[in-house]
């Protein structure tokens, strides 16, 4: 594995972590819960294929994801 393909595993590696370590069990949500008070995530998965984990521009149509902070008492 050369170094080029070493920093995609590594990229993918740290979107798909933030992922599954934090957003995951957030509730999803649809955009117009945006502007809401609370924080909201927005996720973008994109494809393996696509040119943002080679650290250029999006390539792809990715899928954009909203979740929602719970709210804290």
């Amino acid at each position: 594995m050369n170094r080029n393909e070493r920093r995609r595993q590594a990229a993918k590696a740290r979107q798909n972590g933030f992922f599954e370590d934090y957003v995951r069990h957030l509730p999803e949500v649809g955009p117009g819960f945006l502007g809401q008070p609370g924080i909201t995530h927005m996720v973008c998965f994109h494809d393996d294929w696509c040119r943002i984990y080679d650290g250029e521009g999006c390539n792809c149509e990715p899928d954009v994801k909203f979740y929602a902070e719970l709210q804290r008492t």
